[in-house]
């Protein structure tokens, strides 16, 4: 009996990715865990491994195929003997995978009981919806994920097909293309991570009330201690150098940890109390921007929070970061100030209830003693989640932050 090669739900976000390659020619024997083909999502570049022994038998999905729903029988792994055929012209051929997918749909008349693929049947328990009579939209009427996802949404239990059809809401039209463009314009294409930031972005403003709060920070101390800290690790003979944003995560991760009313994230369920600060760090890539997490930043040493920070960015850019890697976290935080950014206001990236906007340091003017004198200074900016945290909260976290940055011995206290 054929086992069948799965699209991998590698978050439970994920709804599609772009087969890039297949790594196996077909017909040839493959062994548990072998890498059959790549994977890219819109947050990295994966391997589908083998799931049994076998050969190679069936490609159903060709490579190069973008927006393959998880859970799509991409091929078949078989015991060599029926033969390895190509996938059909009309399923290479598709400009997406979902077209592919409904040719394989089509129930046969020996086709085994409709099944409920264990990602939907999780996912189902989860969300408390019913299966009974949802009709399944994956290879051979199998119910998938996006079937238990699109029932949720409706907010009721499935009805037969004929009347789920007449009571689907009518979605808003899409920002259309003008019908006459200006010479020399050009439409690019949507890549699969500028459309899964789009919508979350639209999710968090649309369903999280945001408030946002301002701090500015005199960062003389901490520009001073960065130097300091440098050349004691260049005399030491470390690689390491500290940026501003080290020292900033750092001091951000401990006003978090030290104010515990802030340690929350919301659910419709409950309030979580988080016992370690997961940091999002935000990473700016050419297909745009990803966030992976520093796990306990606040119990880090700065070079351990540096190493990591450091490490995290250079497999963001290389493609490689895991799901685990970029789910998550308690807060977030975003730094645009290398690029003169005086002050702005983040977007929250739930579930995450935080998100703290660092700007330029500025060179400013403040009295000492009756004197006017530069001082250099840092403005920052949260977004909070009101659900979780009301104002005083984060007012009495902004507080502790000023202090550690305006201290900065504490950090390394």
């Amino acid at each position: 009996m054929a086992v069948e090669i799965l699209m991998p739900a590698l978050s439970p976000s994920m709804v599609a990715g772009k087969l890039v390659r297949w790594h196996v020619a077909l017909g040839a024997p493959v062994k548990k865990g072998d890498i059959l083909a790549e994977l890219e999502t819109d947050k990295a570049a994966l391997d589908i491994d083998a799931p049994a022994d076998g050969f190679l038998e069936r490609i159903l999905v060709e490579g190069g195929t973008p927006d393959v729903p998880v859970e799509t029988v991409i091929g078949l792994i078989g015991d060599g003997r029926s033969g390895a055929k190509p996938a059909a012209t009309g399923a290479a051929s598709a400009p997406a995978a979902p077209q592919a997918a409904s040719a394989l749909s089509a129930p046969e008349a020996d086709d085994p009981p409709r099944r409920i693929s264990p990602l939907a049947r999780r996912i189902a328990r989860d969300l408390g919806v019913e299966t009974e009579g949802l009709r399944g939209s994956g290879p051979k009427g199998r119910i998938i994920a996006a079937d238990i996802r699109e029932a949720a949404e409706r907010g009721a239990a499935p009805a037969p097909v004929a009347a789920v059809v007449a009571a689907a809401p009518v979605a808003a039209p899409p920002a259309a293309i003008p019908a006459a463009l200006p010479a020399g314009t050009e439409v690019e294409p949507h890549g699969a991570m500028r459309r899964t930031i789009a919508r979350r972005l639209v999710d968090s403003k649309q369903t999280v009330p945001h408030f946002y709060l301002e701090i500015r920070c005199e960062a003389d101390a901490l520009l001073d201690l960065r130097a300091q800290l440098n050349t004691a690790l260049a005399d030491g003979g470390a690689e390491t150098k500290l940026t501003v944003n080290d020292l900033v995560m750092k001091a951000y991760a401990l006003a978090i940890a030290r104010t515990p009313e802030a340690m929350v994230t919301w659910t419709d369920e409950g309030m979580v109390r988080h016992r370690q600060v997961d940091l999002g760090m935000a990473v700016a890539l050419d297909a745009g921007l990803i966030t992976p997490i520093l796990r306990d930043a606040a119990r880090l040493s700065l070079g351990a929070l540096s190493d990591a920070a450091r490490l995290a960015i250079g497999r963001a850019r290389e493609g490689r970061l895991a799901a685990e890697d970029y789910t998550g976290g308690l807060a977030g935080i975003s730094n645009l100030g290398m690029f003169g950014v005086s002050a702005f206001s983040a977007i929250i990236n739930p579930p995450q209830s935080m998100n703290l906007a660092v700007g330029a340091i500025e060179t400013d003017l403040a009295l000492r003693d009756g004197q006017p004198v530069e001082v250099r200074r840092l403005r920052l900016t949260l977004s909070v989640d009101h659900r979780a945290i009301d104002g005083a909260a984060a007012a009495r976290m902004l507080q502790q932050l000023k202090r550690l940055i305006e201290a900065p011995l504490l950090l390394v206290a």
